[in-house]
């Protein structure tokens, strides 16, 4: 029973921790929970955690906190329900079977190092989207092949999607206004193609540092900032060159 799977917070809100020698291949959390508290799924992975498989999440959860399933390598299956604002920093990091994930519409942040490391070969997103942040890392080495950013998101944290090494394509919505501090794109070593919407106007650092496949890059003609010249990505000024990046 869940009540005896689980140590879960006496308002019934928030699962606190897997019980010690509860694991069990299919596991489902107990309707009313809103918060996974921090290393639940983890705490306890060495007695019995490597029988995980899949976990069934209600509806009604609304944030997986920090490092919750972090380092459940057997994890094949998760749903994420509609309900969810938030996953926290390393939630996923390491679930070294996790193969496909549906980012929920009322998800507003992912946080760093949500997913780094997962072999994520599909990720989309849900209708009507209200992502607003992608965190540092957060899908840092996944070996995704194509992917479209929501509209609305307006930040990438730093090496966001860096070293994932099979990304060919990349969409950006409109809207989106800054790459963090470093190598948002990073190792991405097939990335043939991308577009910098008018709205995008801090690239921050090398964002696409070991791009060596990367021959078109569309820059809206409205951007501001940056322009491309003679094949290379420019600040409008024509002062510094971005990319390719010049030593």
């Amino acid at each position: 029973m869940a009540e005896n799977m689980f140590e879960i917070s006496p308002d019934g809100k928030t699962l606190k921790v897997v019980a010690i020698g509860k694991y069990e291949e299919t596991m489902v959390v107990p309707d009313g929970v809103q918060k996974i508290a921090r290393e639940a799924f983890r705490k306890n992975l060495a007695y019995g955690g490597d029988v995980l498989k899949k976990v069934v999440l209600p509806e009604g959860l609304k944030t997986i906190g920090i490092g919750v399933f972090n380092k459940c390598k057997t994890l094949e299956g998760i749903n994420l329900p509609d309900t969810l604002t938030k996953i926290e920093d390393e939630a996923f990091l390491g679930c070294k079977a996790l193969t496909a994930i549906v980012i929920p519409a009322k998800l507003k942040t992912i946080g760093g190092s949500a997913f780094c490391g997962c072999p994520l070969t599909a990720v989309s997103f849900a209708d009507g989207s209200k992502l607003t942040e992608i965190g540092e890392q957060a899908f840092k080495g996944v070996p995704i092949q194509t992917l479209t950013i929501p509209k609305g998101v307006k930040k990438l944290g730093s090496w966001a999607f860096a070293e994932c090494k099979n990304l060919k394509t990349i969409v950006l919505p409109e809207g989106i206004e800054i790459f963090e501090k470093y190598e948002v794109f990073g190792g991405c070593e097939a990335l043939e193609s991308i577009n910098i919407p008018a709205s995008l106007t801090n690239l921050g650092h090398n964002a696409f540092k070991g791009c060596t496949a990367l021959k078109n890059i569309t820059v809206d003609p409205a951007n501001p900032a940056y322009v491309m010249k003679d094949g290379k990505l420019m600040t409008k000024d024509l002062q510094t060159q971005i990319f390719p990046i010049v030593d």
